[in-house]
């Protein structure tokens, strides 16, 4: 796969914790590091990476109609028409279309794990819930476990609907010295089998649950929506996660801050902002200003990236070959 740019490190950042006066210094790379340990995290927040168009969705949402229509359709004809009705935002029709697909080939799990993401997208999350959790026993370990995380990410979202706000909405310091925080506390009481309301002393992620959350969130990012708040905000609140040495405050900072200007509302806006400052606050002389301002440059370089893509597909269109194995060809394969 072409390597996407990068972001460019902050300068002299040293961080510094501590209520407790316990200290940790970090030297000028922190950021790098955090990338090294963290590799293409930065990238899918800025949308640094090769993802589709819309002009491809509309010719492949063509092409599948078509194969359908002279029953040439495979099942996976289905799932790419759907897709691509839901990529071109038409969700409901992407529900009908898996439907069809159900009746004709039933059973399956990319049907129901389509039907599971599409509906998240309604807003009809207990339906979500129960398609994701009917692929799950099909097929487990699918999409490298992935399935599981976007499980918990519904049921997160639940629990958010009807849940008070907390301290940390208000004071969001404590997780910032690594406690873990909304989603990445979420998946701790879940990997422990704990109920939601317990109140835990010492709670953890591992290093591997960490990682796992992280591919899986990562997953959702690279095929749904990488500018989605809350995949932005679940992100963040995973890479802040454990102690100074381990976790990725900066890369948290920046995921915040990119939820913060794509949430909906001001209120929405003004919570993750916090989350963004008590993250930043993790770096001596932390400045809003250097972040934004990296945060810009990762975007641009992001819409420069897609733009780039985008106008090879225009091309190939206008060429007539077979988009996706021309994108497949240039972008995905070594």
């Amino acid at each position: 796969m072409r390597q996407p740019q990068t972001l460019l490190p902050l300068v002299a950042a040293v961080v510094l914790f501590s209520p407790a006066l316990v200290a940790c210094i970090w030297d000028s790379d922190t950021l790098a590091a955090e990338r090294a340990r963290f590799p293409e995290i930065a990238e899918l927040i800025t949308g640094s990476f090769a993802r589709h168009s819309k002009e491809f969705h509309a010719w492949r949402l063509l092409r599948s109609e078509a194969l359908i229509a002279e029953q040439k359709g495979q099942p996976a004809t289905f799932d790419d028409l759907a897709v691509s009705q839901h990529k071109l935002g038409d969700h409901k029709a992407a529900i009908a279309t898996m439907e069809k697909k159900e009746l004709l080939f039933p059973g399956q799990y990319e049907t129901l794990s389509n039907l599971g993401t599409f509906y998240i997208y309604t807003g009809e999350l207990d339906k979500a819930q129960q398609f994701i959790r009917k692929a799950l026993v099909i097929n487990a370990n699918a999409h490298f476990g992935r399935e599981k995380y976007q499980l918990w990410l519904v049921e997160w979202l639940q629990q958010r609907k009807s849940a008070p706000k907390t301290v940390e909405d208000q004071d969001p310091w404590g997780f910032a010295m690594g406690k873990p925080h909304g989603f990445a506390e979420f998946i701790a009481k879940r990997e422990r089998g704990l109920n939601q309301t317990q109140v835990v002393t010492g709670l953890t992620l591992t290093p591997k649950q960490q990682s796992d959350a992280l591919r899986g969130l990562m997953g959702m990012m690279w095929f749904a929506d990488f500018d989605n708040p809350v995949l932005l905000e679940a992100l963040g609140d995973v890479l802040i996660a454990g102690e100074i040495t381990s976790n990725a405050a900066q890369l948290a900072a920046l995921s915040y801050l990119h939820a913060s200007q794509v949430a909906p509302d001001v209120s929405e806006k003004t919570r993750l902002r916090k989350f963004f400052e008590a993250a930043g606050k993790t770096t001596m002389n932390f400045k809003t200003t250097s972040f934004e301002e990296l945060l810009k440059r990762g975007l641009t370089k992001g819409k420069a990236y897609y733009e780039g893509v985008r106008n090879d597909e225009i091309e190939w269109l206008k060429q007539g070959v077979d988009v996706e194995i021309e994108f497949q060809k240039k972008y995905l394969r070594p």
